[in-house]
């Protein structure tokens, strides 16, 4: 395993919020080199992912599969044993694995995408459009000489999040979580319900082409003092259909 280099960044006070197009450049030249829609419509993109935890001898297993542009399926396996899973056909079925009964179950649509997102490997910016996120700029930080445009993103479903950006590439190498006032209310009353503590960071190291594509391959994070590394590997396969509809 490469070593991993752990960035930590503190955001200055004194960035000042300039204009909303600013913000919406940046994340479209970063989502624009991701370019995740040029993946191949006849093929179903697989990532398995190996999750650890420095210091620790556990490790779990995520295994993904994405047909575009809507089918995805994930399962997170630990001592041979699935623990968690979802699967969509991108249309009429969502569904959970439920890990006491040990089947596959039918679950709301809202309730799907609510737990699944943590497991897209398209990101929180992805179709940001739709998921009503509304974005800031605020400013450039530097960071060890490495050039850093910062963007703030608010939903009403997550921490308010930090996204830090490569001046250079425009690819997203840091984000860090926010335990910040909101816009809303009802946005409190979401965060005060969830179980998570706010990401401190998260640190995208590599990216891997997939075809014409771009995908994070290189992460690690903190939260709750806990630092986790996960490292993907990818492959296609021909689609099948019956990937994101069968148990």
């Amino acid at each position: 395993m490469k070593r991993l280099v752990i960035l930590l960044v503190l955001l200055p006070l004194g960035l000042r919020a300039q204009t909303k197009d600013s913000a919406e450049l940046v994340v479209e030249r970063y989502l624009k080199l991701l370019n995740l829609e040029a993946l191949p419509q006849d093929s179903t993109l697989v990532m398995e992912s190996t999750v650890t935890f420095p210091g620790s001898t556990d490790t779990f297993t995520m295994r993904r599969w994405y047909a575009p542009p809507t089918m995805m399926r994930v399962e997170v396996w630990h001592d041979n044993q699935l623990t968690e899973g979802y699967c969509t056909n991108g249309s009429s079925r969502h569904r959970e694995y439920m890990r006491r009964m040990r089947w596959w179950d039918d679950v709301d649509h809202s309730v799907f995408h609510q737990k699944m997102d943590a497991f897209d490997f398209r990101g929180q910016l992805y179709n940001w459009q739709v998921r009503g996120v509304k974005l800031s700029y605020r400013g450039e930080v530097n960071y060890k000489g490495q050039q850093l445009q910062v963007v703030r993103a608010e939903q009403t479903d997550a921490y308010a999040r930090y996204y830090m950006f490569e001046k250079g590439s425009g690819l997203l190498v840091i984000v860090q979580e926010k335990d910040e006032e909101q816009s809303t209310d009802f946005t409190k009353q979401v965060l005060a319900k969830m179980k998570a503590s706010p990401m401190e960071y998260e640190v995208f190291h590599e990216y891997l082409p997939a075809g014409m594509s771009l995908v994070p391959s290189q992460v690690s994070y903190m939260r709750d003092g806990q630092l986790t590394v996960m490292e993907t590997t990818l492959h296609f396969e021909p689609r099948n259909n019956l990937t994101f509809n069968q148990d």
